[in-house]
């Protein structure tokens, strides 16, 4: 059994400070699993993915510049109402006009509603023209939050399009 005397001596032979490198471990190792756990939610929760045709899109782009163009040129305006009165249900109005104001008629209106941080709940509806370029659908939505709603009407004048984002409750 050691004395209490070479217990005593083994302690004093240690550096003064000796415990200070340990004292930084605790924050180092909060710090690393902070990481871990940042890396962990980055992957596990957006892909990232928008499209599936990323680089068709890409190589697109041109001609959709030159249609955006053509749309501002033709003058076109579309005001476009989303309601949403009851949970998951709603209403798209659009109200197509061209440049003198005259109402839009017989226009192929679709309404294709994009979930931007998901994929599997995207929606596309008709719209059915009521009166003089008044176009509506009665919508039902998967999922409440944020969405992008998307407008083509295609008339055999030309082709209007509009994107915002909606709150569906």
């Amino acid at each position: 059994m050691p004395s209490m005397t070479s217990t005593s001596t083994a302690a004093s032979r240690r550096r003064p400070g000796w415990y200070i490198p340990w004292l930084f471990l605790p924050p180092f190792m909060a710090v690393l699993l902070a990481n871990i756990c940042l890396i962990y939610f980055a992957f596990a929760s957006f892909s990232g993915l928008t499209t599936e045709h990323a680089s068709a899109e890409g190589a697109n782009y041109n001609a959709a510049i030159t249609a955006s163009r053509a749309q501002a040129e033709r003058g076109w305006q579309g005001s476009v109402t989303f309601s949403n009165p009851e949970k998951l249900v709603g209403t798209v109005d659009l109200i197509l006009l061209d440049r003198e104001h005259r109402p839009l008629t017989r226009a192929d209106v679709t309404a294709t509603f994009i979930r931007p941080t998901s994929t599997g709940a995207d929606q596309a509806f008709q719209l059915r023209e009521l009166d003089g370029g008044h176009y509506r659908a009665e919508v039902m939505l998967k999922l409440p939050g944020i969405w992008e709603l998307r407008l083509v009407a295609r008339h055999p004048a030309g082709t209007w399009q509009n994107a915002e984002r909606v709150m569906v409750k």
